[in-house]
């Protein structure tokens, strides 16, 4: 372990420096959605606020690149597939449904439906997968989750199908893929399944998948698989990020400018470089960014637009309604998420272990 390079003492194996980029992360997120999204997807009511962000891609790339470095660490770290099953499972599925029926409860209640959940909708939500679908999310910011899981899926595939020594090559083959899927086959419904182009393209994760990637190879080479393969790889992930979003803009080389960007800052901070991460606010933020993420943008719009009509600026509510929905994403976080993910991991153990000790050859 490098000087400098911290764990979490409460998560071990965690590193504190790349939750800290998650809290960053999800803040990006909320506050692009809390500013331009609100604007374009509600519309303000008298005073505009005086800031908007309008880069919330900058959050999700850089999430996605994290997702790819720590799935590629977790599965390393996992003895079968179901190790790795069960683990995912306990980390993302709890927390998800107390906050996904917590959000349709709001919605229920108030009439509040900027988005118009449907009952079909509600239950496709609940598998995450509903990104397969063009039918409404619970909350619009879990069009992430379908992406998250079908990388698990692919990357857990092929590190217990093929073996962990193919699994660049096979990374390499997903790029020269998705990216010419990019170019030659998808469509503008990036985000939607309307068409078998744009299905296609979110089975294959084709306007992502360079970054879920470039993640998964940064791995690599922080833990000194540095052969001229997993680079020329990583280079060719980087380069993939200018046509992958083809269909909607062409050519955009600054796109792998930024991909490179994050991957080189998920890198440093992996590393122990940059120690300004260690700051006690973001740790905070990177421990609460998944409830946080889960909560934010339908429960967020409810307060803000109810702040705005009880006479509060746009500034004032954006501010106030951020705050409440971190306090609620703490009250989520150490109440539901952490406890959960303990309890399933405690129930598993004892399974684990007696599989463990039969297979272990008899002397």
């Amino acid at each position: 372990m490098m000087a400098g390079h911290e764990r979490s003492p409460e998560r071990p194996g965690r590193l504190l420096e790349l939750d800290a980029l998650r809290g960053i992360a999800a803040v990006l997120v909320v506050v692009f959605h809390f500013t331009a999204a609100y604007g374009n997807e509600i519309g303000w009511i008298g005073t505009q606020p005086l800031f908007r962000f309008t880069s919330g891609q900058a959050g999700v790339a850089l999430f996605f690149v994290i997702s790819g470095f720590v799935i590629a660490m977790t599965l390393e770290r996992s003895r079968t597939a179901l190790d790795f099953i069960v683990s995912r499972f306990a980390r993302l599925y709890p927390a998800f449904w107390f906050s996904a029926l917590l959000t349709t409860g709001l919605i229920v209640a108030t009439g509040f439906n900027p988005f118009h959940l449907t009952i079909q909708g509600f239950l496709a939500s609940l598998t995450m997968a509903n990104g397969l679908t063009d039918m409404p999310f619970i909350d619009p910011a879990y069009w992430t989750l379908t992406r998250e899981i079908l990388f698990y899926a692919f990357f857990a595939a092929a590190y217990f199908g093929l073996g962990a020594r193919h699994t660049t090559r096979v990374l390499l083959a997903w790029i020269v893929v998705t990216s010419l899927y990019n170019v030659f086959v998808a469509d503008t419904n990036v985000y939607a399944c309307r068409t078998a182009a744009s299905c296609g393209a979110i089975l294959l994760n084709a306007t992502f998948a360079h970054l879920f990637a470039a993640g998964a190879l940064g791995y690599k080479l922080h833990r000194g698989e540095r052969t001229p393969l997993v680079l020329a790889s990583l280079f060719l992930a980087i380069a993939a990020a200018s046509v992958s979003f083809w269909p909607e803009y062409g050519f955009q080389p600054a796109s792998s400018l930024k991909a490179a960007f994050f991957v080189g800052l998920v890198m440093a901070a992996a590393a122990g470089y940059l120690t300004i991460l260690r700051s006690p606010v973001l740790i905070f933020l990177g421990a609460i960014s998944y409830s946080l993420y889960l909560l934010h943008q339908v429960i967020g719009y409810f307060l803000i637009g109810g702040l705005v009509r009880w006479g509060l600026s746009a500034d004032l509510a954006i501010l106030t309604a951020f705050c409440l929905v971190t306090i609620l994403g703490s009250a989520v976080c150490y109440g539901v998420e952490r406890p959960s993910q303990r309890a399933i991991l405690r129930l598993y153990a004892p399974y684990r272990e007696r599989r463990r000790v039969d297979t272990v050859p008899s002397v």
